[in-house]
């Protein structure tokens, strides 16, 4: 049996401790085969170099599961609550060879939307809750890192000010919970119709330091202050 890595462990845990908890119900978990055909990260990097992804920051490898896909759909227990969330984390070599999504050259796109959704390459997908929200990479033209989007069908695309390592693990520390990407945009929280956004966040970060309180929620409870002062 293939041992996990570090991260893939984590991630594992963390579908773990969901499940654990009589206070979140699991809707659905996916623990994907490990590609070992693609084999350990120095390799799938040097692969993709080859077709012509040298851009990619080395910090990435660190950071690299194998996981097919990694996932999981959840919801507060409580009939009441409105928390929940969804994860569904890609093997990055997978995503990135899959190209842009099938609806990037929709005719209600303007040509600027064209061009940032054809560099999309999607990696954290939430299609089981129907929050028509997803994670993706902007794949940069001239050997540019590619950069972190958040994409919301109500609000469009938002480019965000974290890495792709971030990424994960902020999604490992909310447990994928729904809209913690804002954390990490320009959008004004503070906005009128943005306000239950924020709201929403709030509820979740308390709901989870309840709930796990092994886990730090002090820098996203911090963030999010910050986000709503002014």
């Amino acid at each position: 049996m293939t041992e996990l890595s570090t991260i893939e462990q984590r991630f594992v845990q963390v579908i773990e401790d969901l499940i654990a908890s009589p206070a979140v119900t699991v809707l659905s978990s996916n623990q994907g085969d490990l590609l070992k055909r693609a084999g350990d990260a120095q390799k799938v990097f040097e692969h993709l170099a080859s077709q012509g992804y040298a851009a990619l920051p080395e910090e990435m490898q660190n950071c690299f599961m194998r996981f097919r896909e990694v996932g999981a759909h959840w919801q507060a227990s409580d009939p009441e609550s409105e928390i929940g969330g969804e994860f569904n984390l890609l093997h990055l070599a997978e995503s990135i060879r899959m190209g842009p999504p099938p609806w990037h050259d929709r005719d209600e796109w303007s040509p600027e939307q064209q061009d940032l959704f054809s560099r999309f390459r999607i990696f954290d997908t939430h299609s089981k809750s129907g929050s028509g929200t997803l994670g993706s990479l902007r794949m940069a033209p001239f050997d540019v890192a590619p950069e972190v989007w958040f994409y919301d069908n109500t609000r469009g695309p938002f480019k965000l000010k974290i890495s792709y390592c971030s990424y994960l693990d902020n999604v490992r520390i909310t447990k994928g919970g729904h809209y913690w990407q804002y954390l990490f945009s320009d959008i004004s929280l503070t906005e009128p119709g943005n306000t239950y956004i924020a709201s929403h966040i709030r509820k979740l970060l308390d709901f989870l330091e309840i709930e796990f309180p092994d886990v730090d929620y002090g820098p996203l409870l911090d963030r999010l202050s910050l986000k709503t002062s002014h």
